[in-house]
């Protein structure tokens, strides 16, 4: 569970020790450490307060000693923080665990290739070990398998569960050991869940899930979602897939990253060693019909399983929730091409998540596990490869608008690849910039998203570059126009330069607020006083009085002109913020200002009449507090209420005299 400040790290000893993580920026200087004193047999270490996108290098042990050398080979980067667009790097692999001579081929493969280029993200895609997911079979054909397990020491996994993971746990938790038991999701218990450790509070970034059933996290400018088919029940009541739906309605509500990866074991489409179609995969069908049309809402862009033990790749689709005989090419078929930039056929999409584009389904369950016969053709896919031949894993490489996928087989071959750009250039629309008379003022592009292809073109210049400098004649307009080369997505930013010997901004009033021209610095006036911290482009009165905004740019100031604002007064009892109860309002002589909780904290009144004149000062102890407004003319009142710790709050009081 790596994250932008914290990893947790995790070993096991065959005798009960203490526990203790040596960790540092070089090998030989590991300086910082983390220990925990009681004995265990089986070591989980959270180290807290590192810095993000970091190489650290650390040892393991008890207190007195170490049991790891320090090394290259035991290390770790943390994440970037959440949105940082920088090229990252994704290696997926499904199937994999049997132990076998493909495994470590496909792994070897995945090594060579990657070379120095760090793997970012690790994605296991379920059946990450045969037959039953017992913990024996872990340590025998993932953990300590020669030629795979050299890689834990140094490159983190971020888990989904498949059947065979689930054998022991259906064995353990299951009705009568039956899998697919209606068991609530919060017992699902058992080797996998023993050994991983994934963020169920949005650790990594996501919507909390609170389960390790699911999960979310955020590297960089891409969102997973770490999805649970094995959460099917034969009684078909979907209690526990209805409940994962909800989170993810939840995780995508939030989600603003530019791509969206969701990954599961047993895949929607498929015509490998398992066929979506077949009456019996009702877990496939479950999947496809109730769980795909949530993450196609949100316009997810690729949807990774294993399960059938072959490679299949689909077309950029979207609206296809039954068998494949129902696929209807003309409604269904967002993009027909390969999706090869190298050929001119990338997949792109314009990044609004209310006008889905399509979806690319990939089965990658040939990790370890082969199919001897050719994979059958299903029409959302346009890639398959089975076979004794057919093994690999699938890389998805992503960075700023542009991902691309590809398959890896184990001979190093690359046999489909496909591009998915994204117009997500944005651009504010209007730029509001004061001038001096006769002083140049500097124009900078402020936009984000799109590529490194960025062409910046000016009116009135003919510079092409995202800063020029101009010397403007009286209120003058600019606009910029940034195209996308990569994607072909124009944005346009008009700069509205204003004169400050000229300008006099009006105030808006609107809902019982006060608008400025958006585009500047702020500073509020109320009868002539700054108003302490008010620097927003509004500002919601609570009192009446001359109210003027003074606007700030580019080494230039105006102010408005006064704006006359009056409160209005006509609720006849009043509940601040669940403290106190004000009555009657308005008032003709008294109020009674009542403390609905009565703890014996101090609070300070004030009274304030329409010029921002203290009238009232005094300290409320009692429940009940009557306050004589006889002396006061009839008008409208501010009534302000602070505690010790500086917490403010107000009414707008109305005396009859």
């Amino acid at each position: 569970m790596p994250t932008s400040s914290s990893i947790v790290i995790k070993w096991r000893t065959d005798i009960p020790s203490t526990s203790k993580v040596w960790y540092g920026l070089d090998p030989s200087t590991l300086t910082q450490e983390v220990s925990i004193p009681t004995s265990t047999s089986d070591h989980s270490v959270t180290i807290n307060g590192l810095q993000p996108f970091t190489k650290y290098y650390y040892a393991v042990g008890n207190e007195s000693v170490m049991y790891t050398v320090p090394s290259s080979e035991f290390s770790f980067n943390t994440s970037p923080l959440p949105g940082v667009t920088q090229p990252i790097r994704v290696w997926a692999i499904g199937d994999f665990g049997k132990g076998n001579t493909e495994q470590v081929q496909v792994k070897q493969s995945y090594i060579t290739y990657t070379g120095s280029n760090h793997t970012d993200v690790w994605l296991w895609l379920g059946d990450n070990v045969y037959n039953d997911g017992t913990d024996a079979e872990y340590q025998q054909k993932v953990f300590n398998l020669n030629g795979f397990s050299d890689i834990f020491s140094r490159l983190p996994f971020w888990p989904t569960p498949g059947n065979h993971d689930y054998g022991i746990i259906w064995q353990q938790i299951g009705l009568f050991g039956l899998p697919y038991s209606n068991v609530p999701i919060e017992n699902h218990t058992g080797p996998y869940y023993d050994m991983v450790t994934v963020p169920e509070q949005g650790e990594a970034g996501g919507y909390p899930s609170t389960l390790e059933v699911f999960y979310s996290f955020d590297y960089g400018n891409v969102h997973f979602l770490s999805l649970n088919s094995e959460i099917f029940d034969f009684t078909l009541t979907y209690q526990h897939i209805n409940r994962m739906i909800d989170w993810i309605h939840q995780d995508l509500q939030q989600n603003d990253k530019d791509f969206t990866i969701a990954y599961f074991h047993q895949p929607p489409y498929s015509k490998g060693s398992h066929n979506s179609d077949d009456v019996q995969e009702l877990v496939m069908r479950a999947m496809r019909e109730r769980v795909i049309p949530v993450l196609e809402q949100y316009d997810v862009d690729i949807v990774l399983c294993g399960h059938s033990h072959v490679f299949e790749r689909s077309f950029l689709i979207h609206g296809h929730y039954g068998t494949s005989d129902s696929f209807n090419p003309s409604t269904m078929l967002k993009n027909g091409t390969n999706g090869n930039m190298n050929q001119g056929n990338a997949y792109l999409k314009d990044g609004k998540s209310e006008t889905p584009d399509g979806t690319v389904y990939v089965v990658c369950g040939n990790s370890g596990s082969k199919e001897t016969d050719p994979v059958s053709n299903h029409p959302v896919m346009i890639f398959g490869d089975a076979g004794t031949t057919g093994i690999g894993s699938f890389i998805i490489d992503v960075y700023k608008n542009r991902l691309d996928g590809k398959y890896l087989k184990a001979d190093g071959t690359i046999p489909d690849q496909f591009t998915i750009l994204k117009k997500n250039l944005k651009s504010d629309e209007l730029i509001s910039i004061l001038y001096c008379s006769n002083n140049p003022v500097v124009l900078q592009a402020n936009h984000s998203g799109g590529s490194d292809l960025l062409n910046y073109s000016w009116s009135h210049s003919s510079e092409t570059t995202s800063i020029v400098t101009v010397l403007p004649t009286h209120n003058s307009n600019y606009t910029l126009t940034i195209f996308d080369q990569l994607t072909g997505q124009s944005v346009q930013t008009v700069y509205q330069l204003y004169d400050a010997s000229q300008f006099v901004p009006d105030i808006i009033h609107s809902n019982d607020t006060l608008f400025a021209p958006v585009g500047f610095n702020y500073s509020w006036y109320l009868n002539g006083s700054l108003i302490p911290n008010a620097s927003d482009y509004f500002y919601v009165p609570v009192v009446s009085g001359l109210y003027q905004v003074k606007l700030e740019s580019n080494a230039c100031e105006v102010i408005s002109s006064e704006f006359q604002f009056w409160l209005s007064a006509d609720n006849q009892t009043a509940v601040i913020s669940n403290y106190f109860k004000v009555y009657p309002n308005p008032s003709q002589g008294f109020i009674v200002i009542e403390k609905l909780n009565d703890d014996g904290k101090a609070w300070q009144l004030e009274l304030i009449n329409i010029h921002g004149q203290k009238i009232m000062d005094q300290i409320l102890l009692d429940k009940y507090t009557p306050l004589d407004l006889s002396v006061l003319l009839s008008g409208i009142y501010q009534l302000r209420l602070k505690d010790l710790d500086g917490y403010q709050i107000f009414l707008k009081i109305m005396h009859i005299d």
